[in-house]
């Protein structure tokens, strides 16, 4: 096997891995620590790691931009440049940190008029926000060392130690029903978890020389190319985190009852995030590899890139999308619960939205990679502003739905531009043959979706059992 299949395979084997154990781990503690802590106050939960999930603005592009720009130097030698920019990074990414520090600490004691929260269940959020803040700095400084990590096409490395992150979650939330755990004690000691992915990073880049140290540094004149190419991607980056990551707070704020609004969102969020990160497994993989094709100017390479994984993204994206829109509702009442069924049409949009989202992730990566966002940047903010605001009109009528809503029309748009403008003015593709690399695996999809949906199979075949295993056994079934 070749060195590129090579870094393929092993990247897209450990990526896939780390998101299926993730998504399982996920699944699981979802419905437990729903069922320990309550719909409030889980809900509570959910509010402060979406506030903090915003926060991740602050990386102001940073995190394209240095693996954009690590991977290119590393194919031209210049890893003496890649040293003094990784260190310089290190300072950078601390004066982030303190700026989420001030920001979250603000939101704990100034924030209680903006969610639909009781009194009670602010001062919960409060004792959340503050644990983030806590553990920001290690936090932002973990991103330096895996950005390093990425470019040197180690994600393999980076997916097996997120690995072991994910089993430690897992066996925290087994000692929360254990050992009955308070909330706020659960979640520092999550938000702990998560900050010692930094231990191993930095070993590893000190094993392959990729750092000569770890102190900080103020090479300002070396980094200012990246900061330069990354603050054109600030406000594409502002604009798509707004879109995602602003919709839970959203629904705290409009709904007539935030927490629960939120809860009912984290539920059904659950699937189409595992699809997400599962089919985000070739995001993380072709930015380095597309960013040295646009290095070379290989214009073969770029049109078969192009072709080859849309059509395998879409095949991904399918298989793990249809059984989804097959029993929405049976998976809903096996997860939760029959109380929660009635979101199974917002699963299904969601489900479709992520199907059509992900096909266009080859060529993101490869716009990404000549840095010409400059249109993408207009019509997303367009989009996005456009989005949020139908999202706060349709709160009162349709609850968590508003949001799937607005955010399927958001995707719908920007998938639009892809096909109108960049495909043939940017990328000098076919747009017709990477529509076809689209929809034929999708009609495949489709037709075997009919095909099972009209089959005789339901729970009434699995009576006398328990309700959520004859659902479970419906899905397989399907």
């Amino acid at each position: 096997m070749s060195l590129k299949n090579s870094y393929y395979v092993s990247s897209f084997f450990w990526s896939t891995l780390s998101k299926v154990l993730t998504a399982i781990v996920g699944f699981l503690s979802v419905p437990l620590l729903l069922g320990f802590y309550g719909k409030a106050e889980y809900g509570i939960l959910a509010i402060a790691t979406a506030c903090n999930g915003y926060m991740q603005l602050l990386d102001l592009g940073m995190n394209i931009g240095t693996v954009r720009f690590f991977s290119q130097w590393r194919a031209e030698g210049k890893n003496e440049l890649i040293n003094r920019v990784a260190r310089t990074n290190i300072t950078f990414y601390g004066l982030i940190a303190i700026l989420n520090i001030l920001g979250l600490v603000g939101l704990a004691l100034w924030g209680e008029g903006l969610f639909s929260v009781t009194h009670e269940q602010f001062l919960l959020l409060r004792t959340c926000l503050l644990i983030i803040a806590l553990f920001s700095v290690l936090s932002w400084e973990t991103t330096t060392f895996n950005q390093l990590l990425i470019a040197d096409k180690q994600m393999a490395f980076t997916m097996q130690m997120q690995c072991i992150i994910t089993v430690l979650k897992g066996l925290l939330v087994a000692m929360v029903l254990l050992f009955k755990l308070p909330l706020t004690t659960y979640f520092f000691f999550l938000t702990g978890v998560l900050t010692l992915l930094l231990i191993p990073y930095i070993i590893r880049c000190r094993k392959y020389n990729l750092i000569n140290s770890i102190r900080p540094a103020t090479y300002w004149n070396d980094f200012k190319v990246v900061i330069t190419f990354s603050l054109s991607l600030f406000l594409l980056s502002l604009f798509q985190s707004t879109a995602t990551q602003f919709r839970p707070i959203l629904l705290s704020m409009f709904a007539a009852n935030g927490a629960t609004a939120v809860t009912d969102f984290r539920i059904i969020e659950v699937v189409p995030q595992m699809i997400i990160m599962i089919g985000g497994t070739f995001s993380g993989m072709f930015l380095p590899k597309t960013s040295e094709m646009v290095a070379r100017k290989d214009e073969k390479a770029i049109k078969d890139f192009a072709y080859k994984w849309t059509t395998m993204t879409t095949i991904v994206v399918a298989c793990l999308c249809f059984p989804v829109m097959l029993c929405t509702n049976e998976i809903l009442t096996a997860y939760v619960g029959a109380s929660y069924a009635h979101l199974s049409v917002w699963l299904l949009i969601w489900t479709i939205t992520v199907l059509i989202q992900m096909h266009t992730t080859p060529a993101n990566a490869l716009v990404l990679a000549y840095g010409k966002t400059k249109l993408l940047v207009q019509v997303t903010s367009v989009a996005c502003v456009c989005s949020m605001i139908l999202n706060v009109v349709l709160c009162k009528y349709f609850e968590v739905g508003s949001a799937i809503i607005a955010y399927f029309l958001y995707v719908c748009t920007i998938i639009g531009l892809y096909y109108v403008v960049f495909y043939k003015k940017l990328l000098h593709l076919s747009r017709l043959k990477l529509f076809m690399c689209f929809i034929k695996p999708t009609l495949v999809g489709s037709v075997l979706c009919v095909i099972v949906h009209f089959a005789p199979i339901s729970t009434n075949i699995f009576a006398g059992i328990n309700e959520k295993i004859a659902f479970i056994l419906t899905c397989w079934r399907n």
